[in-house]
């Protein structure tokens, strides 16, 4: 990795598991930030400096942000409205703000509800990276290398805010991307959260079925692949698919419809009909990956 410019003086991440612990990884490895202040749950920020996630550690968000150029919010998505409620008074008249939650409307309506004067230095964020383990353990400086990373500025940002943010994770090796809120909350429905939930329920049905126990000695890396993100953080996932919960519902039933047309076609024994319905699913997938 090369070391670059710092972009910002002092930077304020709050929440070091997965994601928070890799941005001020990589923040460090870049060397776009002269110094990288944390904050953590339980033993989260001890840990994250040990293993040189950060430079710093605070005691709570409040301490964390004191004179901060940037501040990264990486907490669950339940937990930002009242972390924004708290930061608001101690945040620099200059620093610029973001989170990394998965969904974005809950996080908007807090900031507009809670930031005042911050609110036009606010863009909500949200990097396209994860992994199924979770902890400052599993943080990773290249985790958002070829990644997207998308935001979405309101009508009340900053016209710089945006630009800055794109360059800084754009030197992180992501993939910078403007994106409305309210359709990266309809998008990621369909492209994440109600995947994880139907793999979530896969799981369930196949764990409360008659062959669960032979599962680890036979079952194939067809299973083993599909399956892998229900290994994450339930409670994570909770919150993310109950903040959600109107969209991801709505594709949920749009893939119930799918799902009994197969299951018509499979009882009818149609080999015509279900092959036209896999060479179909078939195309789509492979058009995605082009």
């Amino acid at each position: 990795m090369t070391a670059a410019a710092p972009l910002f003086e002092r930077v304020a991440i709050i929440g070091v598991g997965l994601i928070g612990g890799s941005v001020g990884k990589a923040l460090r490895a870049h060397g776009l930030a002269g110094r990288v202040v944390g904050v953590g749950s339980g033993d989260d920020t001890a840990q994250a400096l040990a293993l040189g996630l950060i430079d710093e550690g605070a005691a709570d968000p409040v301490a964390a942000v004191a004179g901060a150029d940037l501040v990264i919010v990486a907490t669950p998505v339940t937990t930002v409205p009242a972390i924004f409620e708290a930061i608001a008074p101690a945040l620099a008249e200059h620093a610029l703000i973001t989170d990394c939650a998965s969904t974005k409307g809950t996080v908007v309506q807090a900031a507009q509800r809670w930031l005042g004067a911050a609110l036009s230095r606010y863009v909500a964020g949200h990097p396209i990276a994860g992994s199924e383990h979770s902890g400052p353990g599993a943080a990773r400086a290249d985790l958002f290398a070829g990644k997207r990373w998308l935001f979405s500025p309101g009508p009340q940002t900053q016209a710089d805010a945006p630009e800055r943010l794109m360059a800084l994770v754009a030197r992180m090796g992501a993939r910078p991307a403007l994106l409305d809120a309210g359709l990266h909350d309809a998008m990621f429905a369909e492209y994440s959260h109600a995947p994880h939930a139907l793999v979530f329920a896969l799981c369930l049905a196949v764990a409360d079925g008659p062959h669960a126990d032979q599962l680890a000695d036979l079952a194939g890396a067809g299973f083993k692949d599909t399956p892998r993100i229900g290994a994450s953080s339930p409670a994570l996932w909770t919150d993310i698919l109950i903040d959600n919960a109107d969209e991801t519902v709505a594709s949920l039933q749009r893939f119930a419809v799918a799902l009994a047309q197969m299951s018509d076609v499979l009882a009818a024994g149609d080999r015509a009909a279900l092959q036209s319905m896999i060479t179909r699913a078939s195309a789509w997938r492979a058009d995605v990956e082009k």
